[in-house]
């Protein structure tokens, strides 16, 4: 394996090291979850150590991840329970894309309490506002749906956390 290139990290003699494209970083990254593995848990700080990126370099690598090498290679790039995973587990992508709905749903909720609808009835006087706000109201009755369709499908990724014995204390 070649050893990958320096990052724009500030190096000891205080001069910075060229940029490393992302797509570079996205393909060292993509090798290392080959490595190790579908479906195997990989901690943000052993993937960003071992291609050697910054905190930005690894958002932008994600993205780059998400948008281009998941199609080529057929196979899911997961932010999943602490860590990231590459799968093609139908059951962790729908818990994923279940919690990430979610996230977007809540979002989608408060852009229209807190910015759109205190506006009451002046809304209707402001074309892209009433849009924005029939939309994200149907966006929302949309995630509903979706998510009472989900509550009846098995969770078979879901873990049990084993149940706490409480050990008998003897008094004296």
């Amino acid at each position: 394996m070649t050893r990958p290139a320096r990052t724009t990290a500030a190096s000891g003699t205080g001069q910075r090291a060229a940029p490393v494209p992302t797509q570079h970083l996205a393909e060292l990254a993509w090798h290392l979850f080959d490595e190790a593995g579908d479906d195997v848990l990989l901690p943000r700080e052993h993937i960003t150590d071992r291609i050697h990126a910054t905190d930005g370099q690894f958002e932008r690598t994600k993205g780059y991840i998400r948008d281009h090498l998941t199609m080529e290679k057929g196979k899911a790039f997961l932010a999943y329970r602490g860590g990231y995973m590459i799968t093609t587990d139908p059951a962790k992508i729908a818990e994923n894309a279940s919690l990430r709905m979610r996230r977007i749903n809540t979002e989608l909720r408060r852009l229209l309490s807190g910015a759109i609808n205190p506006l009451g009835e002046q809304v209707a006087d402001y074309e892209v506002l009433a849009m924005f706000q029939d939309e994200i109201a149907h966006m929302t009755r949309t995630y509903d749906r979706m998510n009472k369709a989900t509550m009846t499908m098995p969770k078979p990724v879901r873990t049990t956390k084993p149940k706490r014995r409480r050990h008998a204390t003897t008094r004296t």
